[in-house]
């Protein structure tokens, strides 16, 4: 029997609690395990990412929880109210990955540095001619920025387009920091 079954793909984004605007003002007890009526909006992530404004997910956990770390760590030094670092859990359905427009990066080659310099100083090389002017997705390594290293066994699939965004399911909470300090 063949080993590939062509399975959903599970995938983790790292937010905090004070992120997730619809349940953010309940509070993370508040939580529901699935979020029903979740949305991603393309418009409100942030710009000047490794693949530019979109929503970013993970195959790996621990990467998950260090993007939650890292917001928990930017809103205690802004002084702003500290929120609980939150891992999201999503299972893809791969025809839908497979249906969108991509662009894919096995590895951290000189295209992939020009894409990810040019988008974290602002431009927006995903605009491209044609029926669809961006790409849906975008897959590959993460940088370390501004030293032109990889991340070692983290990788980053960004949604690029709310068309895209929009049928992705909804998630489950995977994990809530319980520490105090709301890092996990």
């Amino acid at each position: 029997m063949p080993r590939w079954s062509n399975r959903s793909l599970v995938a983790y984004h790292g937010t905090d609690t004070g992120s997730l605007t619809t349940y953010g003002a309940l509070g993370h007890q508040s939580l529901h395990s699935q979020l029903f009526g979740f949305s991603i909006n393309i418009a409100a992530c942030r710009p000047n990412t490794d693949f530019g404004r979109g929503f970013y997910l993970t195959s790996y956990l621990h990467q998950a929880r260090q993007w939650a770390n890292d917001r928990v760590r930017r809103k205690i030094a802004a002084n702003q109210p500290v929120p609980k670092a939150v891992v999201l859990s999503f299972t893809v359905d791969r025809n839908l990955l497979a249906s969108a427009e991509g662009l894919a990066f096995v590895l951290a080659t000189n295209d992939y540095w020009d894409l990810v310099s040019d988008c974290r100083v602002g431009f927006t090389p995903l605009s491209r001619t044609g029926a669809n002017p961006a790409y849906d997705v975008v897959y590959g390594p993460v940088a370390l920025w501004q030293q032109q290293l990889i991340i070692h066994d983290c990788d980053q699939v960004s949604i690029h387009t709310q068309t895209i965004a929009n049928r992705i399911p909804a998630p489950v909470v995977h994990d809530i920091a319980t520490n105090a300090s709301g890092l996990f």
